[in-house]
């Protein structure tokens, strides 16, 4: 199975980001507060996507004859893919949270989220690290 990587626009994030943090692009915080919540929702609802194929990937009742094996590991395969590309618009979104936080000077918060990001996603290429 190839990695599915899709562009939900890494180059202009890491763009925003870098912008944010050279203090080009400066927000207001409450703003930014209310863009990271908005971001918040997105999430959520993009991990309990990522719950149901999760559940579709581990589907049964295929039967026991090659055809069936056949159909419950295609629909496996289609499923892995959909988790990895539901993971790395998780990944843009919490990039687009910290590009905020750092537009409205809020560093530490900033800092943090991106930990988080990473222990929640891990780092790696899969995740669209490709623009960095």
């Amino acid at each position: 199975m190839s990695a599915a990587n899709i562009d939900y626009g890494q180059a202009q994030i890491k763009a925003f980001n870098d912008a944010a943090s050279a203090g080009v692009i400066q927000l207001d915080p409450q703003a930014v507060h209310e863009a990271v919540q908005l971001y918040d929702q997105m999430i959520n609802g993009l991990g309990k996507i990522r719950d149901k194929l999760r559940a579709a990937k581990e589907g049964k009742g295929f039967g026991g004859f090659p055809s069936g094996q056949e159909l419950q590991a295609g629909f496996s395969n289609k499923a892995a893919e959909g988790i990895e590309v539901v993971n790395q618009l998780i990944d843009g979104a919490m990039r687009l949270q910290e590009a905020y936080l750092r537009a409205g000077r809020l560093i530490t918060e900033a800092d943090q989220l991106n930990a988080n990001r990473i222990r929640i996603l891990g780092d790696t290429p899969e995740m669209g690290n490709e623009a960095q």
